[in-house]
């Protein structure tokens, strides 16, 4: 018999159907996204591309980058949001010590074992023997390029630190605040509000990508470029708990969210195939250039307004329970986990069948999702000590 563990690890363990068939939906698009993004020539978006032997037609591209970018631009804050939502019922039912611990022990451990010992042996293993990494594992991983390759990790890493500065926060908050504070009035959070953290949001990832460009490598390989927008959905998300999101966004801020995503959507598509065919996406990712402040301007919108909606739309479409959803939501953590190994292991079994890499990507990209699952449910379902964990 396996223990009974949170359905949803390292956001709450406090089970909503619609949160746990979101959790799935979202899992499953991030791994099939990877598997496509293995095989697309123009750029090197995942560990794959590196050593691909085939790439998408450009035509291709173009289209999966008109239809797909802009939904993707807040698949992420999308995440933050609903763990900012539920982190703190979390962090009152367990307390400070227990909360940090859980989260350390459920972020902080799979974060460390496969950022620094999974990983790194599984990338060696696939470009050494390809010529990507003539080196010995030392020279490659710690001599030469002195970085931290998360991979898929860095979301994993980035919420255990807001998670921990939240805690930190609220510590010093109760420490320095009064001691018998008054109850304070809880008002709705408004359209005008999500406007405005929009605003700050394309503010501050404009300044932050003055550093750190859009896909640019750092020492901690943590997506700093992304942080803005992630801190601001956690953060909204946090603010929102008390008003009730988590059981329901109000409806006509739903509506109103979705009118602006699809305005937001439809600019972003037009502006990528503005960008695309001028060969101009290099100035959008930062820097003083106008295509990196155009680019934020639709981003922020996208993340803040897109992500409200997108909650909305599970709370409606998303609460009901589905056959056999308890254990893909079950295995929905250890599937994002080893997405990876799953994507890599399929596309170098393809590696030698002569196959246009559109087949190919879409035949990893389907047996990465299965595969991912499966496995996962496997390891959540038959070792006991890695069930506490994932």
């Amino acid at each position: 018999m396996v223990a009974r563990t949170p359905s949803l690890t390292g956001w709450t363990t406090d089970r909503k159907t619609y949160l746990d068939n979101l959790k799935v939906v979202l899992i499953a698009t991030i791994i099939a996204i990877h598997g496509v993004l293995g095989y697309v020539g123009s750029d090197q978006y995942w560990t794959y591309a590196d050593v691909q032997e085939t790439a998408l037609q450009p035509v291709t591209e173009l289209v999966l980058a008109v239809l797909v970018v802009p939904f993707g631009l807040f698949m992420i804050a999308l995440l933050f949001l609903v763990a900012g939502l539920l982190t703190p019922p979390s962090f009152r039912r367990k307390g400070a010590r227990r909360f940090v611990g859980d989260r350390l022990l459920r972020l902080g451990v799979p974060f460390a074992v496969v950022t620094f010992v999974l990983w790194p042996m599984l990338t060696y293993a696939l470009y050494h023997p390809l010529g990507a990494a003539p080196g010995s594992f030392w020279e490659e991983y710690l001599s030469d390029e002195g970085n931290i390759d998360t991979s898929i990790l860095w979301f994993v890493g980035v919420l255990l630190i807001f998670s921990i500065g939240y805690a930190g926060g609220v510590l010093i908050l109760g420490r320095f605040g009064p001691r018998h504070p008054s109850p304070r009035r809880v008002d709705a959070i408004r359209l005008r509000h999500l406007a405005l953290l929009a605003a700050a949001t394309a503010a501050a990832t404009f300044l932050v990508r003055l550093a750190f460009p859009y896909g640019s490598e750092s020492a901690t390989d943590l997506n700093l470029w992304e942080w803005p927008g992630c801190l601001a959905l956690f953060g909204l998300g946090i603010v929102a708990c008390d008003r009730g999101w988590a059981a329901e966004a109000p409806p006509r801020l739903v509506r109103a969210a979705g009118v602006i995503t699809a305005i937001a959507g439809v600019a972003a598509a037009g502006f990528l195939l503005v960008m695309l065919r001028a060969d101009l996406t290099d100035a959008m990712w930062g820097g003083w250039s106008w295509p990196a402040l155009v680019f934020v301007l639709i981003e922020s919108p996208l993340m803040v307004f897109g992500s409200v909606w997108l909650l909305g739309v599970a709370q409606r479409r998303l609460a009901r329970p589905v056959r056999g959803g308890d254990a893909l939501a079950r295995s929905a953590y250890a599937a994002f986990l080893v997405q990876g190994f799953v994507l890599i292991g399929l596309a170098l079994l393809l590696r030698p069948v002569p196959l246009p890499a559109e087949l190919k990507a879409l035949l990893v990209s389907a047996g990465g999702v299965v595969g991912s699952f499966g496995i996962a449910w496997l390891l959540v379902s038959r070792v006991r000590w890695l069930a506490r964990v994932l």
